[in-house]
């Protein structure tokens, strides 16, 4: 079976200020040059616009990223940038550990807020126009995080830290503001959270075998009808569905960071079958894998 270790992943960029779990640094670029290839990360990072235009590819998808807008990329989704004709490039780059926006201990009050940001295309927009994050209190934030950069005061990477928190908590409520749900109930218990985290967890693990919702519910020492209730109820996706969206997710970075056939990468999913998973990547993308490998080599 493929080793992912294999597969590229972003090096991290020389004269990091602030150690992992954070990264900040300023992008730039001339224009109609490649900045980044396709890759991926456990972090999850932010990109916002000063000057030029970029396009950004994220998960099969390109959006345009010009001055004063946000761009959300989920940990673990692949993504590529390449500066457009015209003017310089320059963008802010804030990359975190999801363990960033939790407070000192995981708490499951919190996990609510932060997993639509630790699953790859979990969150319902990837790309924060400038007229939408005028509205909030987004600029600020990042003119805040500039001059504590440029200051280096005594804690300016715990101000950092608070910061990037105000950042996420500012788009949750634009979200939640226009209409936007992250497709989870608000009222959820804590066993509901602590199923969901055990669940995304299993999937994350095992989504490579094979794995059924009845050996699932086992394991969480539920019957297989209540366990399926509730997988429902929380996410709105069936078990299934959620565990296809994991390996579609993970073919995606094999097809756009691998030399990988078709073949071999649906068994390195999960999938026996090549047709079936063809057939269930062309139901989540709407294009073949074929077809999404060779547009995103063209395109990035």
């Amino acid at each position: 079976m493929f080793d992912q270790s294999q597969a590229y992943k972003e090096k991290k960029v020389l004269g990091n200020e602030i150690k992992q779990p954070i990264h900040c640094h300023i992008e730039q670029s001339i224009p109609d040059r490649r900045i980044a290839s396709p890759h991926f990360h456990d972090a999850i990072e932010l990109l916002y616009g000063f000057s030029g235009s970029a396009y950004v590819f994220v998960s099969g998808q390109s959006f345009r990223m010009g001055p004063g807008d946000l761009i959300i990329i989920n940990s673990q989704e692949v993504h590529g940038i390449f500066a457009e004709k015209g003017n310089d490039v320059q963008y802010l780059v804030i990359k975190l550990e999801p363990e960033v926006l939790y407070s000192t201990s995981r708490s499951l009050f919190e996990s609510k807020y932060v997993l639509p940001f630790t699953m790859a295309k979990s969150s319902p927009q990837t790309l924060l126009q400038q007229i939408e994050v005028a509205n909030t209190s987004i600029p600020e934030t990042i003119n805040n995080i500039m001059a504590e950069f440029s200051k280096q005061d005594y804690g300016f990477d715990f101000a950092i830290r608070i910061h990037i928190c105000s950042i996420f908590l500012a788009v949750l409520r634009h979200w939640r503001h226009v209409g936007i749900t992250v497709g989870m109930n608000d009222d959820l218990s804590e066993d509901d959270l602590v199923l969901m985290r055990q669940t995304f967890q299993m999937i994350e693990n095992q989504y490579s075998f094979p794995l059924t919702a009845k050996e699932a519910a086992d394991a969480c020492n539920l019957s297989y009808s209540y366990f399926s209730r509730k997988i429902k109820a929380i996410t709105g996706r069936s078990f299934t569905e959620l565990l296809n969206y994991v390996r579609i997710t993970e073919a995606e970075k094999l097809l756009t960071t691998t030399d990988l056939s078709i073949t071999d990468i649906a068994v390195s999913v999960g999938y026996t079958n090549t047709s079936y998973f063809i057939s269930q990547f062309k139901q989540a993308k709407h294009i073949s894998p074929l077809r999404f490998k060779k547009a995103t080599s063209k395109s990035i």
